[in-house]
């Protein structure tokens, strides 16, 4: 059967990696998480070389298959991550996986990473062996009935206690996103370093640190796109950028909230109401007036646009074109603001 990745043990790979695993799903937080830890515990058992592959190459399926047949250089062993870019796989790569998974190589570790897939790959050999390993992981996104215990499990893990005033005001300002949440937590850890592990902080506390914080997440973009406050927009994605923020994490904080625009704005297009929309994809309170003035503004086609440029975004960001990943990102952002869009997907 497959992990949730909230039940992920981040001892289990300490001692020994499978040979083949795989991290499935559209919460960035786990799959850095948990994919950070394969490289590691990789890197701790001897595995020094690193490849990556992705599925946008051409004639991917024969590059994997090659790296089965092929030992690694000078005896060295090696990680290869698969990275999937679409919900679908076809047919040559789903046979080289499968004999991936039957003939391991005991010289190399594949861990195959990607978007949540369609039905039809779920009932593929290929997934149905990994699940029966138990080394298929389901990295989703947790309700947001369950983000309150998810919380209080990472406050434990770092010895921070908050009292309910200040672990209230946390959730309401990340909204349920994992990542964000996550720097909060890391940031109490660095400016309070003297009151973790028994002493709780405050609501005062916690108000200073997300004060402080804010002008840094990349969520606070994905709010001044849904508003359609393009000078600010321009200057907080300009801030970002020299700050050092990774692309890749604006990237995946973009895509998560225009899939969720897709499902409300389709749904709307199928004659529901936008309250019912809306409140059947449990988007937090605190943010309905924006995502609703959001679909509003959009159409699906619009949408359906802006999800495929974060693909090519994808693509540039792992080096397939030359193109500024920030370019792109800021495009992404103005498209979802609403203003006219210069850029079209490939």
């Amino acid at each position: 059967m497959s992990i949730r990745a909230s039940q992920f043990e981040t001892n289990q790979w300490g001692k020994v990696i499978p040979p083949v695993a795989a991290l499935l799903g559209n919460e960035a937080f786990f799959i850095t998480r948990i994919g950070d830890l394969w490289r590691k515990s990789g890197k701790d058992q001897g595995f020094s070389e690193r490849l990556v592959l992705d599925q946008s190459e051409s004639d991917i399926a024969n590059r994997v298959l090659s790296e089965l047949e092929t030992l690694s250089l000078f005896a060295e062993r090696t990680l290869v991550e698969l990275r999937l870019s679409k919900t679908t796989l076809n047919q040559p790569l789903k046979t080289v996986i499968e004999q991936w998974i039957q003939n391991s190589p005991h010289d190399k570790r594949l861990l195959i990473s990607g978007p949540k897939l369609g039905k039809s790959e779920t009932s593929a050999a290929w997934y149905k062996l990994l699940e029966t390993s138990n080394t298929l992981i389901e990295a989703n996104h947790i309700p947001s009935y369950q983000f309150a215990k998810w919380l209080d499990s990472e406050l434990k893990v770092c010895r921070i206690e908050l009292d309910s005033d200040a672990k209230i005001a946390v959730q309401e300002y990340t909204h349920g996103n994992l990542l964000a949440a996550k720097q909060v937590i890391e940031r109490l850890k660095l400016i309070e370093p003297d009151l973790i592990d028994g002493s709780s902080l405050p609501l005062a506390k916690v108000l200073e640190v997300v004060t402080q914080s804010a002008k840094y997440t990349v969520y606070d973009l994905l709010d001044l796109a849904l508003k359609g406050d393009l000078p600010r927009l321009n200057r907080t994605t300009d801030l970002l950028k020299a700050e050092g923020v990774e692309s890749m994490t604006a990237l995946w904080a973009i895509s998560r909230e225009l899939d969720i625009l897709l499902q409300i704005r389709y749904r709307i297009d199928q004659g529901e109401s936008a309250n019912q929309a809306i409140s059947s994809l449990r988007v937090w309170r605190s943010r309905e007036g924006l995502v609703h003035g959001a679909v509003n503004r959009l159409s699906l086609t619009q949408l359906r646009k802006l999800l495929a440029l974060c693909h090519d975004t994808d693509r540039s960001i792992k080096g397939a074109t030359q193109e500024p990943a920030w370019s792109m990102i800021k495009d992404l952002l103005l498209g979802l603001a609403g203003h006219p869009m210069t850029r079209y997907p490939k």
